[in-house]
């Protein structure tokens, strides 16, 4: 079992959804805080949203938002004024 530790801040921070805005066609979805599971997958993954029912992790892109190829537009997202990449990821279910 995993445990984590939250604190006052955590829970008035989680109240306050966070959007992130698609470069590829400008649609919003919530972002929430990556899970410690998801960040263990990808290294530096801050930011977790749904795409088409999967999950996707964000991480902070290399590159301004301009900068981002046609092609790849789909998996970056803009939260503030930052640009991240996505990655998908998923759990394997164990069935009993």
């Amino acid at each position: 079992m995993e445990a984590v530790q939250l604190s006052l801040f955590d829970m008035m921070t989680a109240a306050l959804p966070t959007v992130a805005v698609c470069c590829m066609d400008g649609s919003r979805v919530d972002a929430a805080p990556a899970e410690s599971w998801m960040q263990r997958i990808v290294q530096g993954g801050e930011y977790a949203v749904q795409v088409a029912g999967h999950s996707m992790v964000l991480r902070p892109a290399n590159c301004p938002a301009d900068g981002v190829a046609a092609g790849h537009k789909y998996y970056h997202y803009i939260i503030g004024e930052r640009l991240f990449s996505g990655v998908f990821v998923g759990r394997e279910r164990v069935r009993t």
